[in-house]
């Protein structure tokens, strides 16, 4: 059940209003349904959709699994121990709770399917970015592992198929980035390179190149969301299948409501983004090892071999 502890904004909020405003994912007849039926329910009581929200209210939602977009559910466990495992997963499910997924993430199938009583995501890799990923056993062993990774004491490498043959062998982005201008049109959650962001860089290897595409090594300096996407939409070679980046606000918003599909002409039709955290290091939360794993970007990237061709092969 997902839980969310009220904040009052303004006086006589009602809760239709907030949770329709908060949480835009279902429509307003949705949650109208999820409130009388009891699904959406109030410090745990039943209400009504004009029910005043006060300061510290518990708003709580038992989503239905049905409700969620579906996932793919396969995934690679790499390495595992008392305290840590480390996961390949596909491009198709999201790590941990966000917007429309609760229950659909790796989190959970990973308690589903192997019988883990907790777990915690210690760094995040987009919905569609397939790869290696570290997950803690332990709360403990999350918080020494978030360290690793605020203080950039990890390293990391990716592959992308970026679209346009990029000429040079290396380009080395150093472009600070934050979140888009909030006003009317503009998708919030997009990153812009501008000089009062948070300070970013990015160096982008090129390995081959064929069919207007290249494969792209990108090593990562610092950790912004969504940076390597931003940057390499900066330099001109956004990221195939990126719905976001290299793309209009328009397109986008298109894209999420499925009014249209995500297509990259001259390509067709790419379901996700094609990039892969291929490369990560850090040290074992428990005996100070330096753990190092690697994951091969070309079978996450061969449903689409037909189109790439010999930059997988």
């Amino acid at each position: 059940m997902q839980t969310f502890n009220y904040t009052r904004h303004q006086n006589d909020e009602i809760l239709i209003g907030f949770i329709t405003g908060r949480f835009p994912y279902l429509p307003k007849s949705d949650w109208i349904t999820a409130i009388n039926t009891g699904a959406l329910r109030v410090n745990g009581e039943l209400v009504t959709p004009d029910y005043v929200l006060m300061n510290r209210d518990v708003i709580s939602y038992d989503r239905p699994r049905s409700s969620e977009p579906e996932i793919d559910r396969t995934y690679n466990i790499i390495y595992i121990d008392d305290a840590i495992l480390v996961v390949d997963k596909n491009g198709n499910i999201p790590i941990a709770e966000s917007g429309k997924y609760y229950r659909n993430t790796l989190i959970n199938v990973l308690k589903e399917e192997e019988g883990f009583e907790q777990l915690f995501a210690v760094h995040r890799l987009d919905k569609e970015t397939s790869g290696t990923i570290v997950i803690a056993r332990k709360k403990e062993i999350a918080t020494i592992l978030g360290k690793q990774f605020a203080r950039q004491e990890t390293k990391k490498e990716y592959h992308a198929i970026l679209r346009g043959d990029m000429v040079r062998p290396e380009i080395i982005v150093d472009k600070a980035i934050k979140k888009n201008i909030p006003i009317p049109g503009r998708v919030r959650i997009r990153q812009i390179v501008s000089p009062t962001g948070k300070s970013s860089k990015s160096l982008f290897i090129r390995e081959r190149a064929s069919h207007g595409l290249t494969l792209a090594r990108v090593k990562l300096y610092t950790g912004r969301t969504h940076q390597i996407r931003c940057h390499a939409e900066y330099i001109g070679y956004p990221i195939l299948g990126d719905k976001l980046y290299g793309n209009s606000d328009r397109n986008f918003i298109q894209l999420l409501k499925e009014e249209i599909q995500p297509e990259f002409p001259p390509w067709g039709i790419i379901q996700r983004q094609l990039l892969h955290a291929s490369y990560l290091t850090f040290k074992h939360p428990v005996t100070g090892q330096e753990m190092r794993f690697t994951t091969d970007y070309r079978s996450a990237f061969s449903q689409y071999k037909s189109i790439l061709g010999d930059l997988i092969t």
